[in-house]
Parts: C-alpha cells; sequence; structure tokens
C-alpha cells in the first residue's frame, strides 16, 4: 500500500486553482487537507470551491496545526525563500513556485535546509515535461545533435502582462517581471537539453516599455484590468541575456510579457550532427543531413492532454516515494537557473557583462 501524503498549499491564487490543488488531488495516495492565504477570504472561498477542509491565514499555525507531508508555496516571489524554508524546517517536503529565490545566494540557503532536514525541494518549472520537451530530450539523449554547442530560447506574448497593478507588477512583492515569471521557464527548457553546463559569464539587459503606459495587459492575473491611473508598476516587461558556459556553449534568451512580436514559446537548439526547433506545444522540427542530403523530421506530440504541471506533481510524489527515476529539478539544476537569472538582473543593473 503506497504512502499516504497530507499536502497544504500556501497561497490561494489562480495558479493554486488551476494546477496544485487539482494536481495534488487527482492523485490518490494524496489529500489537500489545508490552504493558506493573508487573504482568509479569498483562502476559504477556494477551499469551499475545491472542498479542502482547512483554511488558515498564517503559515506558521498551519505547519504546526496541520504538519503536513507536503507544502506548496505559491506566494508572491519575496516570500519563496521565507516560507520554503519554514516547510522544510517543520519537516515537509516542498514544491516551490517559480522562481525559486530571488537571488542565487537564496537558492542556495534553502536547499541547505532541505539537505539539513532530508527534505526533498523542488521547483515547478515544469516544461520540461511537455510532449515536445520530451521527446526532443529523448533525440538529445539518443545522440541525434551530436555537441549541442548553441540553443536560442525564447518566450514573447504580444500581449500578457498579468495582474497589472497587483504583487506581480510590483518589484517589492515580485522582484522581477517577465524574466522572473516566463524568463525562467523559457531558461529551463534549454538547459534541461543542454545538460545544465556551468555559466561562466552573463550578459543580460532588461525592459518595461509597455507596463507604464498600462499596455500589453493579460495572463494571470488579467482579472486586474481597469487599475487606478497610478497603479504601481516597476518590473520589466522585456529581457534579453546571452549566457557562455565553461564547455564552450553559448545561450540566447529573449523573453516578453508585451512586444511588437508574434507570440512565440520555442527553443532551438544547434549541435554539429544535428539541430532542432522545439515549439511549446505542437511539436519539434529537426535538421540534419542524411546521405548527403538536408533533410527536416517533423515529431508531432503524443496524444497524452495531461498537463505538464500534473507530470510534475506526479513526479515529485514519486521522488518522495523513493523513485529515483522520476524526472523533477534537481537542487544543482534548479541552482543553475537561478545563477543565471540571478546575473541577467545584476548585468541589467550594472551595463555591463557579469563573470560567474
Amino acid at each position: 500500500m503506497s504512502t499516504q501524503y497530507r499536502v497544504a498549499v500556501i497561497g490561494a491564487g489562480s495558479i493554486a486553482k488551476y494546477s496544485h490543488v487539482p494536481g495534488f488531488q487527482r492523485l490518490p495516495n494524496c489529500e489537500v487537507v489545508a490552504l493558506c492565504d493573508v487573504n482568509e477570504a479569498r483562502a476559504r472561498e477556494l477551499a469551499e470551491e475545491m472542498k479542502v477542509p482547512g483554511v488558515y491565514s498564517e503559515a506558521e499555525r498551519m505547519l504546526a496545526e496541520v504538519r503536513p507531508e507536503i507544502v506548496v508555496i505559491a506566494t508572491p516571489n519575496a516570500f519563496h525563500g521565507p516560507m520554503t524554508i519554514a516547510a522544510l524546517r517543520a519537516g515537509a517536503h516542498v514544491l516551490c513556485e517559480k522562481p525559486l529565490a530571488l537571488t542565487y545566494a537564496e537558492a542556495q540557503e534553502m536547499f541547505a535546509v532541505a539537505a539539513e532536514h532530508n527534505r526533498i525541494l523542488t521547483v515547478g518549472t515544469h516544461l520540461r515535461l511537455s510532449a515536445p520537451m520530451q521527446a526532443a530530450k529523448a533525440q538529445v539523449d539518443a545522440g541525434f545533435f551530436g555537441k549541442i554547442y548553441a540553443a536560442r530560447t525564447v518566450w514573447q506574448r504580444r500581449n500578457g502582462i498579468p495582474g497589472f497593478g497587483s504583487w506581480f507588477t510590483n518589484h517589492d512583492l515580485a522582484g522581477g517581471g517577465s524574466l522572473l515569471d516566463i524568463g525562467i521557464h523559457a531558461l529551463d527548457r534549454a538547459l534541461y537539453l543542454m545538460g545544465y553546463p556551468e555559466p561562466v559569464t552573463v550578459s543580460g539587459a532588461t525592459f518595461a516599455e509597455f507596463g507604464p503606459r498600462a499596455m500589453g495587459l493579460g495572463g494571470w492575473g488579467s482579472d486586474i484590468q481597469k487599475p487606478a491611473p497610478n497603479a504601481r508598476y516597476d518590473v520589466d516587461d522585456f529581457a534579453w541575456a546571452m549566457v557562455r558556459f565553461a564547455n564552450g556553449a553559448v545561450l540566447s534568451l529573449q523573453v516578453a510579457w508585451a512586444s511588437h512580436s508574434p507570440e512565440t514559446l520555442t527553443t532551438e537548439l544547434y549541435g554539429t550532427d544535428g539541430g532542432a526547433q522545439i515549439s511549446g506545444w505542437e511539436g519539434m522540427e529537426m535538421f540534419t543531413m542524411l546521405n548527403g542530403q538536408e533533410v527536416a523530421i517533423r515529431n508531432q506530440p503524443s496524444n497524452d492532454r495531461v498537463s505538464s504541471y500534473f507530470k510534475l506533481i506526479e513526479n515529485f510524489v514519486r521522488r518522495i516515494g523513493g523513485d529515483e527515476s522520476a524526472d523533477i529539478p534537481t537542487p544543482a539544476q534548479a541552482l543553475v537557473d537561478v545563477r543565471i537569472i540571478d546575473a541577467i538582473m545584476r548585468s541589467a543593473a550594472a551595463g555591463h557583462e557579469i563573470a560567474l
């Protein structure tokens, strides 16, 4: 008989409603027993809708009274580190929303606490588990590309600034904008296929050309569409970066919440024996030489309709149960992600390349 896990979610926003709570509820060995949010009325409303018995407004009290085996951190970004550490010290395994932390030093501390308490900590960079990404990873593992020496990864929206005037666009609570929200996903897609090489230099630039004019609104939190004229917006809505790695490979990152460009979610790989364009959801096209001829191979994704976030939740629970083959972001992988994002923000602020 499999171990039963009691799950608590800290944060009662949209992602808790559509991903975290239903994701764990669909697993037979998990029960979501409590929701916690500083806005207790919102937590209570979601708990009633999702049939969750416990409602709290204070995380410390919830951890002490419920003592869940699994905790999900879905708060504004600034609280990811403190809330994760509190949950780990309370004895829970933790799935933290992305970005894991606002700085590389904070992420290191979080994993140090997880190791100290023998708990599993992972982060919600789930797009690696989409069908196109898994198809690409299988070809990487099979050696189709040869040596991957370059990659380009892009997530650009035409209109997609979430929660205008909410914590999403408040630097004190979010720590950043498009780079921390969707840029971390685009970055992790490329690094997952490249094998998380060691970064040595990072050059980045960030911009805020749409948000300050209340343009490009949409996406998560889009219920906040008519803010006051003085609604706070002091985060980026566009970021561009170049990363060099110790193995000689390079990576280009482009990300935008809003831009005068087509909606794009794609990762490109460039290898000695082959290349590929991996879309967000539609599939993958690979390029190589066959018998002296240039060929393109189209790979259609499987008919698996389970969301990549649900797959991450399932893998996380399997890993807790001892299945080392379950694919989740590992500490080493998550730290590479955070280290690069941290360096991009520092490079953008300083106006020059950062050596790591």
